[in-house]
């Protein structure tokens, strides 16, 4: 296998092996992945980008290949992988073979940790460590065409070509700050979150559900839930099936026959899904959905002037720590912080101990 200052592209059987045999036992495997997803559910995974001190490849998960050997090596207990911004990727991987890595290293939340900027690009994180720019952009490729192009082929092999230096220079400042058991703690909690979105999640994030009385709230709930089944049977976009303006305005007033649908619904999408719908919506008196919503529903809001108070006092301490506040707690972890009831990883970890004279002080526990 070449060394990793030359292109690779592993399309077929006996490349497979051969990159396997060329990652050997290198302990950090910097990966990224190429996928699309606008006209479906479910993410295509594309390509697989590898770097290893030694070899730098491109795996076409498109070809007809027996991926298996790979994704034994790449799972091997002893491997830790490092990539920037890992969420989609971690989903994506998670579709293919509904396993996540042994380790994690995310370069994006190493680096905020150590001071940068919390949503740092990848490009901006080589130009500040290692003074390299990409160039061009190819992140709107279609990543199924075959032959890919020779630019976008590249594009795709220094997203990980450069990714193990960026660390170590990243893991050298953060070792300084005697901040690496931060990273350790931050990736257990990444790998421990569902690597695809839950319904319930997906409901608490919807805007504007919170503004809907508690049987609409439980109507939505349940909508969510019949949209995410059905987008996954369709394997299209949970919006192309029914945007979540129409989902709200189904469950502020549900209607409960089929006529009804057709104020909100195109009269063919009525049709198709009419009966499914109405049966989701008189799921919304269900005592699981009742109990989820009354858990999780309707938050009571915080004192502002509290809740302001709290978050100068936070700036200060991020200020005195050279990280962004929102590193340390975002405002949804705030005011659940001046209500009482901090999120696990503000009552435990690395932030408790940051934040526990704010904590102490702040205007909510006097």
């Amino acid at each position: 296998m070449a060394k990793s200052s030359e292109l690779n592209w592993v399309d077929t059987v006996g490349a497979v092996d051969t990159l396997v045999a060329a990652i050997g036992a290198a302990p950090l495997l910097a990966i990224d992945t190429e996928f699309i997803r606008e006209k479906t559910y479910y993410p295509q995974l594309c390509l697989i980008q590898i770097a290893t001190d030694e070899v730098t490849a491109c795996v076409d998960c498109l070809a007809p290949l027996d991926l298996t050997p790979l994704f034994t090596r790449l799972f091997d207990p002893r491997s830790t992988w490092v990539l920037h911004s890992a969420r989609q990727d971690l989903e994506v991987i998670w579709q293919r073979t509904q396993r996540l890595p042994p380790r994690l290293i995310d370069t994006q939340v190493a680096a905020a940790l150590a001071g940068f900027p919390p949503q740092v690009g990848l490009e901006g994180l080589l130009a500040r460590t290692l003074a390299i720019e990409l160039g061009e952009s190819y992140a709107r490729t279609d990543w199924s065409r075959r032959p890919l192009p020779d630019a976008a082929f590249r594009y795709a092999l220094d997203d990980v070509r450069y990714l193990l230096p960026a660390w170590r220079h990243v893991e050298a400042q953060l070792g300084a700050l005697g901040r690496l058991s931060w990273l350790e703690e931050d990736s257990r909690r990444l790998l421990a979150e569902p690597p695809v979105a839950e319904p319930l999640a997906i409901w608490i994030r919807l805007k504007g559900v919170y503004g809907l009385p508690a049987r609409g709230q439980c109507a939505a709930l349940a909508l969510v839930r019949w949209r995410e089944a059905a987008a996954q049977r369709a394997d299209r976009p949970r919006r192309w099936l029914l945007a979540d303006e129409t989902l709200l305005a189904l469950a502020a007033n549900p209607p409960s026959t089929q006529a009804e649908l057709g104020r909100f619904l195109p009269a063919k999408f009525a049709a198709r899904f009419g009966s499914e719908l109405l049966a989701a919506l008189a799921a919304r008196s269900d005592p699981e959905i009742e109990a989820l919503v009354h858990e999780h529903g309707s938050p009571q809001a915080p004192d502002k002037a509290r809740l302001k108070a709290l978050q100068e006092n936070v700036r200060q301490r991020a200020a005195a720590l050279g990280i962004e506040p929102e590193i340390l707690a975002t405002r949804r972890d705030l005011a659940a912080l001046e209500l009482g009831a901090p999120p696990e990883h503000l009552r435990n970890g690395w932030r408790a101990l940051a934040l526990q004279d704010v904590a102490v002080t702040s205007p909510a526990s006097e």
